[in-house]
């Protein structure tokens, strides 16, 4: 029997998780009354793939061994099985073979693989610490309101939920009751984009600042530049798409306006945290939060989306062509043919799973158009964002089992990656040596 590709491998880490996880949501006591399979598979999922949707209020319906269940979940989800596994074959002192490699440098996003033990122990490292330090803010914040032992749990909860991406909150409306609370904002907000810029990123700002590179890489320059200009846009458009919309952000004052709309622009970007009724926006600010969470993370990091350089890829070729460049650069270095063939499908793939799974939503339910589109493309880019549903509760919650189902294998999709998931079904590349006659078209 041949091995599984590297896609494939992937992809069946993350089933196994989720049927792991099924299984524990079941035989223990983690809900406080009955709860369907297809809910519990649902919560299961989107924990295990970092979304953050919820058909199950997190508060009142878990039990603290749920909400422990759901904070491994999260954090195996967002560093990944495979690099949980590998990590600690290491930390014991095993022998990694060329296969584990293989699939290890595909769930990472990264280049080749030489040097990724070094790579994969400071992705680890990082990880932990960075979530450490977060719970001790957190923990050292919420200490006069909740107690010493009040505030362990929700400091540690929130700290992995929001450097994970992931968006599960444990109050019932999410973080809406700390939405003039500037210093939990802006902990929040640097978790998500350490958490969403990728580990490449942070491996070669590591590099740079020690000094072991001469200069940062062009991916690097380009995440960091093109991740500080999405969320500049967003603040500023969802500013803008709000202007005098007295039932959403322009019922606050100037201050809570600017910390919600520049929480708004970063979380809704992959983390899924809320501090206002995402309900009550402006239907053009639903659409500028859709943008934003099609676009998503970064490679390499615990968000989704079709990623940041997907984005510029597409963005550079297309300035390019109108140009009429004969080559796309960036930072005076040229982007290759087979880049922007792959981010092109990478685009159009995406583009399709979400127009194919709104419809068939939309046909079954026939609810809000835009309600269904919002959680389809927020389940796709793993964020967890949601129109309807009110008191932690998201739109899913309201559908029926075919489309929470439906919604289950969007946010698997999202987290694995578009291209991994049809590689992983279709199966292995097989490469051709024969080159055909040019086709001549009219476009």
């Amino acid at each position: 029997m041949a091995k599984p590709s590297p896609p494939q491998a992937i992809l069946l880490s993350y089933v196994a998780v989720i049927t792991v996880g099924l299984v524990l949501f079941r035989v223990l006591p983690t809900t406080k009354g009955d709860v369907s399979l297809v809910d519990s598979l649902f919560t299961v999922t989107s924990a295990v793939t970092v979304t953050g949707l919820t058909v199950l209020n997190t508060e009142k319906e878990l039990t603290d061994v749920g909400k422990w269940l759901l904070l491994i979940l999260i954090q195996i989800g967002g560093l990944g099985y495979m690099t949980i596994t590998t990590f600690l074959l290491i930390t014991l002192r095993r022998k990694i073979g060329l296969k584990e490699r293989l699939v290890l440098s595909e769930a990472l996003n990264y280049p080749g693989i030489h040097g990724l033990v070094r790579f994969l122990r400071r992705v680890v490292l990082f990880a932990v610490l960075t979530e450490l330090v977060g719970f001790f803010l957190l923990y050292l914040w919420w200490l006069p309101d909740m107690g010493y032992r009040g505030a362990l749990f929700p400091a540690l909860f929130h700290s992995v939920s929001a450097f994970n991406n992931a968006g599960f909150s444990l109050f019932g409306d999410n973080l809406v009751r700390f939405r003039e609370d500037l210093f939990v904002n802006m902990i929040v907000i640097a978790l998500i984009v350490l958490g969403g810029i990728g580990f490449f990123v942070i491996n070669d700002l590591y590099l740079y600042y020690t000094r072991r590179v001469r200069r940062l890489s062009t991916h690097t320059k380009l995440v960091l530049s093109l991740s500080g200009i999405l969320i500049l846009l967003g603040w500023l458009g969802l500013i803008l798409t709000e202007l005098a919309h007295y039932s959403g952000v322009w019922a606050f004052d100037w201050k809570t306006r600017l910390t919600s709309t520049l929480f708004l622009s970063v979380s809704s970007r992959t983390a899924g945290f809320n501090t206002v009724d995402i309900s009550l926006l402006s239907e053009s600010s639903l659409f500028l939060l859709m943008l934003l969470m099609f676009v998503g993370a970064s490679p390499g990091s615990t968000g989704g989306g079709i990623k940041t350089t997907t984005f510029a890829v597409i963005l550079l070729a297309v300035v390019s062509y109108i140009r009429g460049r004969g080559e796309v650069v960036v930072f005076s270095r040229s982007i290759t043919q087979g880049q922007i063939h792959r981010a092109m499908v990478v685009m159009a793939l995406s583009f399709l799973h979400i127009a194919l799974v709104n419809l068939l939503i939309d046909r079954i339910e026939e609810k809000d158009f835009l309600s269904t589109i919002f959680e389809v493309v927020s389940a796709f880019s793993t964020v967890g964002l949601s129109v309807g549903g009110g008191e932690g509760v998201s739109f899913s919650a309201q559908l029926s089992p075919v489309s929470k189902l439906l919604i289950v294998v969007t946010m698997l999709v999202g987290r694995v990656g578009i291209i991994s998931f049809a590689m992983a079904l279709i199966g292995r590349e097989v490469h051709s040596r024969v080159r055909h006659p040019e086709a001549r078209l009219l476009l």
